[in-house]
């Protein structure tokens, strides 16, 4: 930095008006750096505390999630049942793993038996670990990809939002009645991201015969990304929004 700004920088806060509760960050109030001395009894300014904590909550913004969805973790999982406390390490170790082996993570199941809440889960720790994350609907990715097609720059934007993210959540995978011009847009999706080995996590109702079924291509390379890291939620298994109905 300048030396002359540094130090009319240095003076502004010595002589600040200001109260630090007027500030976001009381340390640095709010310059995102601090000023300390080093071996040579110069002052140098540092990096504040506070700038990693507003570069993880600039990305958390980025990733697509709504308020809601960004509560939910690992920690406010609640495991009912032996097959969630399974399904909860499983996603767990997926996580610690991840940065050795780039692997993705599919996570099949009925409706509502927290498919979505632990991929949800693993990217708020994937993001906190530095990693880039987005979030996506399935059947709202279709229906963006349907209604850019006829423009040609704009509908490469929009594909690109799901291809260069490092790892993309497609939650609710295959929802609902699929067309060819849907498998067109998924088998480029996956293939791109197979091919450039950048991870996926899908939460999805289809069973792995299922998406095999829909698409031998499609539903190999998934497989064969998530490797370990598939999650099955076997047919015992409870719709946790209906649990309170039988008591």
């Amino acid at each position: 930095m300048n030396k002359n700004l540094l130090q009319r920088v240095k003076k502004l806060i010595e002589n600040g008006n200001c109260t630090p509760d007027n500030y976001n960050c009381a340390k640095c109030r709010d310059l995102g750096y601090v000023f300390v001395t080093n071996e040579k009894s110069s002052d140098v300014a540092m990096p504040c505390s506070c700038l990693a904590e507003k570069e993880a909550f600039e990305k958390l913004e980025k990733c697509g999630l709504s308020e809601a969805f960004k509560k939910k973790t690992f920690a406010n999982y609640v495991c009912e049942n032996p097959y969630q406390i399974k399904a909860k390490h499983q996603v767990m170790k997926f996580c610690c793993d991840f940065s050795n082996n780039n692997s993705s993570l599919l996570i099949c199941g009925r409706p509502d038996v927290g498919k979505t809440h632990l991929g949800i889960a693993a990217m708020l720790k994937l993001i906190s670990d530095n990693i880039t994350c987005k979030y996506v609907e399935y059947n709202n990715m279709i229906v963006n990809l349907k209604q850019s097609i006829m423009d040609e720059e704009n509908h490469m934007r929009e594909m690109e939002k799901y291809i260069n993210p490092r790892v993309l959540f497609m939650d609710d995978f295959l929802k609902g009645k699929s067309t060819a011009t849907d498998l067109n847009y998924i088998y480029r999706i996956i293939n791109t991201r197979y091919l450039k080995q950048k991870p996926l996590i899908i939460s999805t109702e289809k069973s792995l015969e299922e998406i095999l079924y829909f698409d031998e291509a499609v539903g190999s390379r998934i497989i064969e990304m998530a490797g370990e890291n598939v999650v099955l939620f076997g047919k015992d298994s409870n719709n946790h929004r209906l649990r309170n109905l039988s008591k």
